[in-house]
């Protein structure tokens, strides 16, 4: 696990073992933040023993920013009286899917034998919540496109967004919503910022947020493009896997190459969400037809 310091009291831990996942800390002699955890029990109790070894406050609340398992599976980690906290949609999702997931983690990978589900007991909703720690402020905006439920982390003091899969080296929304992800990473910018740390890889740094917004969002739209030129053409599936991510903007390093198969899944999933939005354009149109008979 690599331990960071983006600001005077905000430090960020990546995981080594999966995926360059991100876990970060708002830290205050009165209480500390901490936003989601690593995938592995080892790496989480790190995390934990180096935020106690501070010598600052004790951990407050831990954030889930959404229910993915490498961002949720190191909550029962936490002492009892940390408070959990998440978005609604993130409360119903680990209820509904968290046991699935984790008993299909548990007989993969037998280092996850030992993790039990914990749920978040602090919900909230609609519009905002900010939580304090001393003269620190943590805003929690739903912020969906990754997911239905992702939730980023705005630290008002330091302007630092802790962006979760939000942000990623390349924009993954599956199984979430293409055009969310979109308006999502435009409402990135509204912020003031120092830097932002990403759900998986590197932290960017003010004059890097605006480039990998703007990316991002170019990525979007290439790879629409290109996969309507597909189906318009009548080409077979099979032509989506001579789209390269670097012929889409994209570098194809980051994460360890993982980003390359995260495009693919992306160009897949784009593929039948639109021949599906075809054929059910086709069928409003002839009821349509039909009404006007």
């Amino acid at each position: 696990m690599r331990r960071e310091r983006v600001s005077d009291d905000i430090y960020v831990f990546t995981s080594s073992l999966y995926a360059q996942v991100t876990a970060s800390a708002v830290v205050h002699r009165d209480g500390i933040i901490v936003v989601d955890t690593l995938p592995y029990p080892s790496e989480t109790r790190s995390m934990i023993a180096h935020l106690k070894e501070l010598g600052k406050g004790k951990i407050k609340y831990l954030i889930n920013t959404h229910w993915h398992a490498d961002h949720t599976f190191g909550n029962y980690l936490f002492d009892d009286d940390v408070q959990l906290v998440c978005h609604k949609r993130c409360y119903n999702e680990l209820i509904a899917r968290g046991a699935g997931a984790l008993l299909e983690a548990q007989a993969a990978v037998p280092e996850f034998e030992e993790v039990t589900l914990r749920i978040p007991d602090i919900i909230f909703d609609n519009g905002d919540m900010v939580l304090h720690v001393g003269n620190k402020s943590v805003e929690l905006r739903l912020m969906p496109g990754h997911s239905s439920d992702t939730t980023v982390a705005y630290a008002r003091e330091d302007k630092v967004l802790l962006a979760s899969d939000a942000m990623m080296p390349v924009p993954y929304f599956v199984p979430g919503n293409r055009h969310e992800l979109r308006q999502s990473l435009e409402k990135m910018l509204e912020y003031p910022l120092e830097s932002m740390v990403q759900g998986h890889g590197e932290v960017l740094l003010r004059g890097e947020i605006p480039k990998a917004v703007d990316a991002g969002l170019r990525y979007l739209d290439t790879i629409e493009d290109k996969v309507r030129q597909i189906i318009e053409r009548r080409q077979p599936r099979e032509r989506l896997d001579r789209i390269t991510i670097d012929e889409c903007g994209r570098s194809r390093i980051p994460l360890n190459g993982l980003v390359q198969e995260l495009h693919r899944i992306n160009l897949h999933t784009l593929y039948d969400t639109l021949i599906a939005e075809q054929e059910a354009a086709r069928e409003a149109e002839a009821a349509a037809s039909y009404a006007d008979k």
